[in-house]
């Protein structure tokens, strides 16, 4: 209901308006002077005397809505023209009451009574000069009656009586008897009322109400009015108020409740785009629509639709009805499929069954759900170093694969994912069957059932190194085995006539640990019962620690005490990149490598040698070396290269001499340079330039020598900065010459534009094989 502080805030001034008695003259048929006359509340009862006394029968009573007479003769037929009095009484109900500004004017006698209380007196004979007496009377609310007499004793008879409201703070009476009737085809509800009794009433402010809130407000000087409710269902009442002439509201009187049909939809739904998700919590996707900022009242059935394209159709998947699970607060789709876009709209339905507009659809992508297939093919290949696993993938949509693995009854544990499908496993150990299974996994991280296979890695070889006599002439054998591999159970040495019946014989060995590394760990034994044999071939089994042996061999001659002949066509060509080195392939049949070292020429003694240097081992099919190494600036240098055969016998040396040739550049490089760490690398045929960062700098200019013009040519210029840290600047100059060497200049550039003194590197550039 709308409180008086409300109503209080609609109001508004309204003009004053003077409240008169109707003009007109209500002239009723003269009865006899017995008869009783009866006037209305707003029409005074006019009383004819025909004295001055106002006594005796009256000579007529009849109404008169004014009391403004100009009686020249008699008032009446049968009545004198002078000595005669009239009297107008009017009795009614003033409502709040009020102050009234009276004027009585006229000839001989005027009085004024007010509920018989004399407020003017003027009783004298005036002849044809008249009285005016004005005046103020106040009267409470209520019935009140109001009385002027008059006397004419000779001459002309004038009497005039006008009491309009003088300035009032009270206010008025609210209005009573408000009846309401509505017409639902319409739409439009009708209130009616009493008029108010009070004279000064200037307008009725009306208001239309719900039983929460005001709808609308206006004023009328009538007692009846209309308004077209809206159709929503709701109640609504007419509420009145009396506003008098000085602007004072009367109390709020209001009427009954009038219900309106409903036929009014709800508001769409307040469905925010992130109010809507998906799950898969229960295997299957499902769409989950929250209704948190949704109140009841704007359903309170809610509808979701749903459709595989934004334009529709839009078909209902599920309803909510708070009225039977007023504390849910989400629409669900239980039913969409896996990987598929869906426009999710939905709807709210009043108790009367009005459905609101859709809302804005939200589209949503559902999720993969299904685990993939499970693989197929799976293949295990063991050898010595690894168990490699093979399979084809499923057709569906599986993006990599686990792979657990279990020694015997132990629990599979995960070994590792491949993003192909394959997967090599060095973990397992050698001769120990391991159970393997490999489940498919799809982008949503759903895995397939697994699928079996049992493999068994290989011990791998113990691998002589050469069989010899010792100083007491024992025979003496050295193998190496790989550091990670099992041989706990020892090891087996056979020997052969040859090398493919080398596993004939048993030898006793009694293996000691010589030498160790990172990958291999080297044994020696002394074969005490091979003396006198006539087999020449020996090998080596490890066995694991459960009992099974490697099962590829290598042999070993024991009479291979001989050293390869000297390495033969061994030349050294200088280069601008180094100097190259080439040889004759050797003719043992058992090279196993190249033994080289790059060394400078000393003089001792009138003798000139091969001293100091670097060493390499390259493999025994190699022919050729590109030495690389420091920058050809026209020194002296020396190469001593050997043959190293299975049996780890090294030829005599043979060595070679050559001067370098000088790249360098014919300009000097001006000391002074703030740049620091500058450094030139070969990285896959380009030249990577690295340096500090100068502080100060603003870029950075690279320079190459360019041998042809005998100038330092700019390639490059700006920030130059280092994509990984700030702390470094870098280029890549990938159009460095091969085989060559390539010499760079760095400078600094400051604001100024001045350019600091270079920074120099170098670096050599071997051709392309």
């Amino acid at each position: 209901m709308i409180t008086d502080r409300f109503r209080a805030g609609l109001r508004v001034g309204a003009a004053g308006l003077a409240m008169a008695l109707p003009s007109a003259c209500l002239v009723l048929a003269a009865p006899s002077a017995a008869a009783a006359v009866t006037c209305g509340d707003t029409t005074f009862k006019r009383t004819f005397y025909t004295n001055t006394s106002f006594s005796g029968t009256p000579k007529k009573t009849d109404c008169d809505t004014t009391v403004d007479q100009n009686w020249t003769g008699a008032p009446l037929s049968g009545m004198a023209t002078n000595n005669f009095s009239v009297r107008w009484s009017l009795t009614r109900d003033f409502g709040s009451g009020g102050c009234f500004t009276y004027r009585l004017s006229g000839t001989d006698g005027l009085r004024l009574y007010v509920d018989g209380v004399r407020k003017a007196n003027k009783w004298t004979n005036t002849g044809d000069s008249g009285n005016s007496v004005p005046g103020t009377f106040c009267i409470g609310s209520g019935s009140h009656t109001v009385r002027v007499d008059h006397a004419n004793w000779t001459g002309l008879s004038r009497v005039k009586f006008t009491w309009p409201a003088s300035s009032d703070s009270k206010a008025p009476l609210a209005p009573t008897g408000i009846t309401t009737s509505y017409d639902a085809a319409t739409g439009k509800a009708t209130a009616s009322w009493k008029k108010n009794r009070e004279l000064d009433i200037d307008h009725y402010r009306v208001l239309v109400e719900t039983s929460t809130s005001g709808v609308a407000r206006w004023d009328t000087t009538g007692t009846s009015t209309s308004y077209a409710l809206p159709k929503d269902g709701r109640t609504y009442r007419f509420c009145i108020q009396a506003v008098d002439k000085w602007t004072n509201y009367g109390a709020t009187a209001c009427g009954p409740y009038v219900t309106t049909p409903d036929k009014t939809a709800p508001a769409v739904p307040a469905v925010r785009t992130s109010d809507v998700t998906v799950s898969n919590d229960v295997g299957t996707p499902r769409v989950n629509v929250w209704l948190g900022q949704v109140q009841p009242s704007d359903g309170p059935v809610f509808t979701l639709w749903r459709a595989t394209a934004e334009a529709g159709p839009y078909t209902k998947v599920s309803t909510l009805d708070l009225r039977e699970t007023p504390d849910e607060q989400y629409l669900y789709d239980e039913t969409p499929a896996e990987k598929q876009t869906y426009y999710y709209t939905a709807s709210a339905t009043d108790g009367a069954g009005n459905t609101s507009a859709r809302t804005t659809p939200v589209a949503v992508t559902t999720p993969d759900t299904s685990a993939p297939g499970a693989v197929t093919g799976l293949v295990a290949k063991a050898d010595a170093d690894k168990v490699a696993l093979t399979w084809a993938a499923p057709t569906d949509d599986a993006v990599r694969w686990q792979v657990y693995g279990a020694d015997g009854t132990a629990t599979p544990a995960l070994l590792g994912t491949a993003t192909a499908a394959a997967y090599s496993d060095t973990t397992a150990k050698p001769g120990v069957t391991r159970t393997y299974t490999v489940y498919a996994i799809d982008g949503a991280g759903h895995r397939s059932s697994g699928v079996k296979i049992s493999a068994r890695r290989q011990v791998a070889p113990a691998l002589p190194v050469y069989l010899s006599p010792d100083a007491d002439g024992r025979p003496v054998l050295r193998f190496r085995v790989a550091a990670d591999n099992d041989h706990s159970g020892g090891f087996r040495v056979y020997s052969g006539t040859s090398a493919s019946t080398v596993r004939t014989t048993l030898r006793a060995c009694d293996p000691k640990e010589t030498f160790s590394t990172s990958t291999y760990i080297e044994y020696s034994c002394v074969l005490t019962d091979f003396g006198g044999s006539t087999d020449r071939y020996v090998t080596v089994l490890a066995v694991a620690g459960n009992g099974v042996t490697s099962s590829d061999f290598k042999a070993v001659r024991y009479d291979d005490t001989t050293a390869p002949p000297a390495t033969a066509g061994l030349t050294a060509t200088p280069e601008p990149w180094g100097t190259a080195l080439r040889w004759d392939a050797s003719t043992a049949a058992d090279v196993h490598a190249y033994w080289l070292r790059a060394g400078r020429p000393e003089t001792v003694g009138g003798v000139r040698t091969c001293a100091g240097g670097t060493t390499e081992i390259l493999d025994g099919d190699a022919t050729s070396f590109q030495d690389t190494a420091g920058l050809p600036d026209g020194e002296d240098r020396c190469w001593e290269v050997r043959t190293v055969d299975g049996s780890n016998n090294y030829s005599e040396p043979v060595t070679v001499y050559a001067t370098e040739q000088d790249t360098r550049p014919t300009e000097a490089t001006p000391p002074g340079s703030p740049l620091t760490g500058l450094e030139a690398v070969e990285n896959a045929g380009d030249v990577a330039l690295n340096w500090d960062t100068l502080d100060g700098a603003t870029s950075y200019r690279v320079y190459r020598w360019d041998r042809a013009t005998g100038t330092y040519e700019r390639i490059a210029d700006g920030a130059l900065e280092n994509p990984n840290t700030a702390q470094f600047r870098h280029y890549r100059d990938e159009n460095a010459p091969t085989g060559t060497a390539a010499y760079y200049r760095v400078t600094a550039v400051y604001a100024d534009g001045t350019e600091s003194a270079p920074a120099l590197a170098a670096v050599t550039l071997a051709p392309a094989s």
